[in-house]
């Protein structure tokens, strides 16, 4: 009797979890196709938002760099030495995902304000001539001096994406990653207005 009781209470113990499994694995394309369509997800290891985002940025800016003219590429290649400088923030990608945000947006921000420099294009700040201009001051003088649209609007969403890392928003080290190449093709797309 002791061992019938025993087979009956592993049996209603084990009966829930093996339907669980059953149905999950019935509805497994179903569950497939929601993980697909989800744009926000917290979790302790960051946020899918973000990380979404920085894909999709990251694919537009590779497009944006792709050669449209020799002339272009020549630019582009004597600036390659110079967007060495992303590698640090690429190297701190995993122990400080928001650090290599935070690294590779300040190089890219320098990157711009010599660039508008060497072109005498720098605007005035609104602060009076003793303060620097504001980045929202800088991305219209650089499509002033010839940043395509799709750059500038790639330069728009780093800034925001920027701005969500900074104030809080939790970034995965492959969306920090993400975040930096972006950079980095918007920088060659800068470099090449020089």
């Amino acid at each position: 009797m002791e061992v019938a009781e025993l087979v009956l209470k592993y049996i209603q113990a084990l009966a829930w979890p093996a339907v669980t499994v059953g149905v999950a694995w019935a509805l497994r394309s179903h569950i497939q196709q929601a993980f697909a369509r989800m744009t926000r997800l917290e979790t302790p290891a960051g946020s899918i938002e973000f990380a979404t985002d920085a894909r999709e940025m990251r694919r537009e800016a590779e497009e944006l760099a792709q050669p449209q003219g020799a002339q272009q590429e020549d630019s582009a290649t004597d600036g390659n030495a110079r967007l060495g400088v992303f590698q640090e923030a690429w190297g701190v990608a995993d122990a400080s995902p928001i650090g290599a945000v935070v690294s590779a947006w300040l190089v890219l921000e320098e990157i711009t304000r010599t660039t508008l420099q060497l072109k005498d294009a720098m605007p005035q700040s609104r602060y009076g001539r003793e303060a620097p201009p504001l980045l929202t001051e800088l991305i219209p003088a650089l499509e002033g001096i010839g940043l395509s649209p799709r750059g500038v609007s790639i330069f728009n969403d780093l800034r925001r994406l920027r701005n969500q890392a900074v104030h809080g928003e939790a970034v995965t080290p492959a969306a920090a990653r993400d975040f930096v190449e972006t950079c980095r093709y918007v920088a060659r797309e800068v470099y090449g207005l020089r």
